[in-house]
């Protein structure tokens, strides 16, 4: 219900409107994002919210990961790109000149949104970790220090230009050949596509 009253304040405030794909993905990422109830079981399974799941026919789903060593200044970022098959249809592992992993995390993100655009790509689903990040970009609050500023901004004008893009955050263990690809950059210390 909520993405259908979001998806009409979008139309009625902002003129944006939404296709119903985009109005039926928000509402299943709010689904899959939501808290899960503890039962207190020696057998309690896993919540589907800590599962990667493929997306809808039509969206690419990107799961994206960064890291950083505060000591040694060692980074690296990973992405993923799948689709509802989970054919994966692009991955990279990163190394950038960064100061924090908040700054490796936009970085990576920023790249896939590049790669999207250039590919035509019209529908995305991006997944990380970095809960403060997908809070900011998937309010719209594009806020960052003086060196993550001008990776926010690009991040919103590559996202402005997809049909549909979606910040969903997931825990790492969703992330985990992201969060891989991120720990071979870094160990090794280059990149690879």
């Amino acid at each position: 219900m909520w993405s259908l009253w979001t998806s009409r304040n979008n139309f009625v405030f902002q003129n944006v409107s939404e296709n119903h794909t985009s109005v039926l993905e928000r509402a299943r990422v709010m689904l899959l994002t939501r808290k899960k109830t503890y039962v207190a079981t020696p057998t309690t399974p896993t919540a589907l919210s800590h599962k990667w799941m493929p997306t809808l026919f039509g969206w690419i789903k990107c799961n994206t990961d960064g890291a950083f060593d505060n000591i040694s200044g060692d980074n690296g970022a990973g992405y993923k790109m799948r689709d509802f098959s989970s054919k994966a249809s692009f991955c990279d592992a990163m190394v950038f000149d960064v100061s924090s992993a908040e700054e490796a995390e936009a970085r990576v993100i920023r790249g896939v949104l590049k790669k999207a655009v250039e590919q035509k790509m019209t529908h995305i689903i991006m997944e990380s970790d970095a809960k403060k990040l997908v809070e900011q970009f998937s309010s719209s609050f594009f806020d960052g220090d003086p060196r993550t500023d001008a990776i926010f901004k690009d991040i919103k004008l590559f996202s402005s230009k997809l049909s549909a893009c979606i910040f969903s955050f997931k825990p790492k263990i969703c992330n985990s050949v992201a969060h891989k690809l991120d720990q071979w950059a870094k160990r090794k210390k280059t990149s690879m596509y």
